[in-house]
């Protein structure tokens, strides 16, 4: 069959469509010819490979059906579709490949998926769908032909900038050499109106110039994120005053996916990043009494939250100082939410005032720069809960809530060469039921932070 073909791919287009990388993400401003790249992707590899399945797909089906859906049918030409099943949202073409189309945001078409065999798999706007969608749709490439052979199996994926786990995967390259980010802009698109950048030029703030014309997914860190992630940048290995505060902190996981976090700093500087995964709760505590011996530090900082308590507890039957957050607990700041929310715009104003000094790993400094707040009906400030954090990364932000606990902790200490007006020491501390009180005895001018 002669069939016509008067798709004229972009330059950048073109780059994408060669690239052999098994997942592929395409795209990072509007304008630059994603969802038509992925329509045309998908026509090749159903056409390449007689009788191959492929899924694609938004988060929302009535989404892909007022866009993507009609970008497809427009790549196709009438004479290679035989037939386009509406209700079940199928399409066979006429070598025996099958189009399914679907949206992720219902439960019915994600347990579907689980029992699909694809060869390929397409995703428009990937900053809508989880990561957990992602990983299942790579299991689900495993495809047979009707000729006995296996297709070239491929991941294909268009997104704008958008803070999620598409930034670490693909642009910051942590999924792995089989993982490959194409940037395309509207200025890579000769078949825009010459004048479409400039009038959006004229009407778009400055942050939106960025990200939306210009590709850039450094600009995410705006907004209603806590701490921008200039100010983090800054952060990296600077030189601040150095203060006797020895203190390590820890985000405390057990046999789940969740990281074991044990940090050590000096007051405001942290010097030392240790990482574990699924250990038992006495190999934690074992781990921090060796690292706080080593280190002569004053003061252990636990996730008193869950399983930490029970760190906590054998932490003190040890000997050690500790300081155990309960990060849901109230705050008594009013203009905060939750406890956690006030520690975090505690650290939001240490790095704001270039008084924090952090050391060069990259997920440390993606986590920092991830977390979002909002204002409450009642004008409280609230900082996300790591769920929803976890949804949007693909992955806990265990490292920066450690070192978020680890600049609360510090700020409690007393560095005796420098500070001669402290006089609490953590022998007037009490446990109470929100974390940590001071007993009544104590001038109040002594407090050296707001509980």
């Amino acid at each position: 069959m002669d069939i016509i073909n008067t798709y004229e791919p972009t330059p950048t287009q073109k780059i994408a469509h060669g690239h052999a990388h098994r997942y592929k993400l395409f795209g990072g401003a509007m304008g630059g010819g994603k969802s038509r790249w992925l329509c045309e992707e998908a026509k090749e590899l159903s056409m390449q490979y007689p009788g191959n399945r492929g899924v694609l797909c938004r988060y929302h089906l009535t989404d892909f059906k007022n866009s993507t859906l009609k970008t497809l049918l427009e790549c196709f030409p009438p004479e290679l579709i035989v037939g386009h099943n509406q209700s079940e949202h199928l399409i066979t073409l006429v070598n025996g490949s099958e189009i399914i189309y679907l949206g992720m945001s219902e439960e019915e078409n994600v347990s579907k998926l689980k029992s699909m065999e694809l060869g390929w798999f397409g995703i428009d706007e990937a900053s809508e769908v989880s990561k957990g969608h992602f990983l299942l749709f790579q299991s689900r490439l495993r495809r047979r032909l009707p000729s006995g052979v296996f297709p070239s199996y491929y991941g294909l994926l268009t997104s704008n900038p958008e803070d999620c786990w598409l930034k670490d995967d693909f642009v910051l390259q942590g999924g792995g050499d089989d993982y490959i980010f194409i940037p395309s802009l509207p200025r890579d698109n000769p078949f825009l109106p010459e004048d479409y950048e400039a009038q959006l030029r004229k009407t778009y703030p400055e942050e939106w110039v960025k990200r939306f014309l210009e590709g850039s997914w450094d600009e995410l860190s705006r907004g209603n994120t806590v701490i921008p992630s200039d100010w983090i940048r800054a952060a990296i290995n600077r030189e601040i005053v150095k203060e006797d505060k020895k203190i390590i902190a820890s985000d405390i996981a057990r046999f789940g996916d969740d990281e074991i976090v044990i940090q050590y700093g000096e007051g405001n500087a942290l010097k030392e990043q240790d990482i574990a995964y699924k250990q038992s709760l006495m190999e934690t505590v074992g781990r921090l009494i060796v690292k706080s011996k080593a280190k002569n530090v004053k003061l252990i900082v636990i996730d008193d939250v869950g399983v930490g308590g029970g760190v906590t507890d054998a932490l003190k039957e040890q000997g050690a100082i500790v300081l155990p957050i309960n990060a849901g607990s109230r705050s008594d700041d009013e203009r905060f939410f939750n406890l956690k929310s006030q520690m975090w715009w505690y650290a939001r104003e240490q790095f704001e005032q270039g008084k924090v000094s952090i050391i060069n790993e990259p997920k440390l400094i993606r986590q920092l720069g991830s977390i979002n707040y909002h204002y409450r009906s009642n004008g409280k400030i609230m900082v996300e809960p790591k769920v929803e954090t976890k949804k949007r990364l693909g992955q806990s932000p265990d490292r920066a809530d450690a070192f978020v606990m680890l600049l609360w902790g510090a700020r409690s200490l007393q560095d005796e060469a420098r500070d001669y007006r402290r006089i609490v020491t953590m022998e007037d501390l009490v446990r109470d039921d929100y974390g940590w009180g001071i007993n009544q005895g104590i001038p109040e001018s002594a407090i050296p932070w707001e509980y």
